[in-house]
């Protein structure tokens, strides 16, 4: 069984509903480095895990040796700590699961779990320098109510467009079913 990530998967339903010919395992073009934003995303996930200070992520810029990725670490920074001023947060250890299509197995893996002015948040960052449609935004945040939403009852599920600072967010079945019929309209 191959595995294919959350992000894999959404490029594949994305470019499916194009009317392109889309293979879910194929490496994006631009992504030659699966894992550009990963210092990124694990300074971000340790800072919360140990409840340090938002300043220490400015460890990640000063690591790099490649000034592209410094000046791209430090837009998601910035664009980071924009979203921490919107309330008190504290660590939870985010719900992941997998689930099956086909020959493929999903893998269902939100980046944070956040207790956002006591209310749960499970959180999938979105880093990429491309927009964050409202169509790609509508299919992870299905994705990630429907198959985390019976384990994590009265959570809310986001996905942080981290250079933005802005996080996307969904808690009921019916604001689901709403954000799916919109994004077949937008076809």
């Amino acid at each position: 069984m191959n595995r294919i990530s959350l992000t894999g998967f959404v490029d594949f339903v994305l470019e499916a509903g194009a009317g392109g010919v889309a293979d879910p395992l194929k490496e994006r073009k631009g992504d030659s480095a699966p894992d550009y934003y990963h210092p990124l995303r694990d300074a971000i996930v340790e800072m919360h895990r140990q409840d340090l200070l938002p300043v220490t992520l400015d460890a990640v810029v000063a690591r790099e040796t490649s000034e592209k990725k410094r000046r791209v670490f430090a837009r998601g920074i910035e664009g980071y700590r924009r979203f921490l001023e919107t309330g008190t947060m504290k660590w939870f250890d985010p719900p992941r699961t997998r689930y099956r299509m086909g020959a493929h197995e999903v893998d269902v893996n939100p980046e944070l779990g956040l207790a956002i002015d006591e209310t749960p948040h499970v959180i999938k960052m979105y880093f990429r320098g491309e927009p964050l449609t409202p169509r790609r935004t509508s299919v992870m945040l299905s994705l990630l109510a429907g198959r985390l939403g019976r384990i994590c009852p009265g959570h809310v599920f986001g996905v942080l467009d981290v250079r933005h600072g802005k996080l996307h967010a969904v808690s009921t079945p019916e604001e689901r079913f709403d954000m799916l019929r919109a994004s077949n309209e937008g076809r």
